[in-house]
């Protein structure tokens, strides 16, 4: 265990390297500037190259992206560009919301697939079955932030069920209540946008199971369907299906920093975005380095569960 442990830390400090390295080369050549953030209307180019040459971004490309790996090896991920604050600082104002909402999303997922894919495979062919399908199908036509405008156009301006921005209402902050209703559009419109996938890897991972030998033994032996679904079936895949949400988590974190810039939720999505536009290297950076991190343990603790709930990942 102490050995994959190292292993995937060492991958995710190359990688880490890698995609922050490539991330600065395509910021670096890509057009736009860090000076029209504070002056939209344009500057002069002299007056634009004296504030670029004051923020040290005249330098050439590797000296600056080894003033930045430096500084990032001892935890100090310089400052933004645009605001002037310590990436790390706000990074530790935005990551909370970032986390509350990312954690909760997957958790409704993971919950709900489970519970469609199940409904999907003892009910297989039947009307229910084939209604989830084209349920879930149906969102995933469309992409995460189309998702999102329709879900804020229908439930907060047509019908005004929801509120259709930011994490709580003004004054209202510590209201967990209030907190919890300004997520349900941003979890719904990430759950949707998911769920289509990810019911029918399971649906299609419990058929398979259900032809093991043993599952026929079981039905052979004059068990319950229910048990023999629940008990043995379900366990069987189970480990299949942590290992697809683990290898999963990558696109939902993507689809997590969408969602909150489309309804301005004050986590790092709408911060990244916001970030990229105008060249803000050191907060963008910092987010990526953060986001593989969070991807790498999150696929760590995975593994971990399913060599414990299946012997036979343990030689995976």
């Amino acid at each position: 265990m102490l050995q994959l442990i190292l292993k995937r830390l060492l991958w995710a400090f190359f990688l880490i390297f890698f995609a922050s390295f490539l991330c600065f080369v395509m910021m670096y050549y890509a057009k736009g500037s860090v000076v029209f953030a504070a002056v939209p209307q344009g500057v002069s180019l002299k007056v634009k190259e004296e504030i670029e040459k004051n923020l040290n971004l005249d330098k050439p490309l590797l000296e600056q992206y080894e003033n930045w790996a430096f500084k990032a090896l001892k935890g100090d991920f310089s400052y933004s560009l645009i605001s002037g604050e310590k990436v790390n600082e706000i990074l530790k104002e935005k990551l909370p919301y970032t986390i509350i909402l990312g954690s909760l999303a997957f958790f409704v997922l993971f919950v709900l697939s489970l519970i469609l894919g199940l409904l999907c495979v003892f009910y297989k062919d039947s009307f229910l079955d084939k209604f989830i399908t084209f349920f879930t199908m149906s969102f995933l036509a469309l992409p995460t932030f189309s998702l999102s405008l329709m879900l804020i156009l229908f439930f907060s301006v047509i019908f005004k069920f929801f509120p259709s921005s930011a994490i709580a209402d003004i004054g209202f902050e510590d209201d967990v209540k209030n907190r919890l209703w300004h997520l349900f559009l941003p979890v719904c419109a990430l759950v949707f946008s998911h769920l289509a996938v990810f019911v029918r890897f399971i649906r299609t991972t419990l058929i398979d199971s259900l032809n093991q030998n043993f599952i026929e033994s079981a039905f052979a032996r004059g068990l319950s369907k229910k048990r023999v679904y629940l008990h043995f079936v379900l366990k069987d895949a189970f480990g299949s299906i942590l290992a697809y949400f683990g290898a999963s988590f990558v696109s939902f974190l993507m689809g997590t920093y969408i969602v909150e810039s489309v309804f301005s939720y004050e986590g790092i999505g709408n911060l990244v975005i916001k970030s990229i536009l105008f060249k803000d290297y050191p907060v963008v950076l910092a987010v990526v380095s953060f986001s593989i991190l969070v991807v790498v343990f999150v696929n760590l603790i995975v593994e971990i569960l399913c060599k414990m709930i299946n012997p036979r990942f343990a030689n995976a």
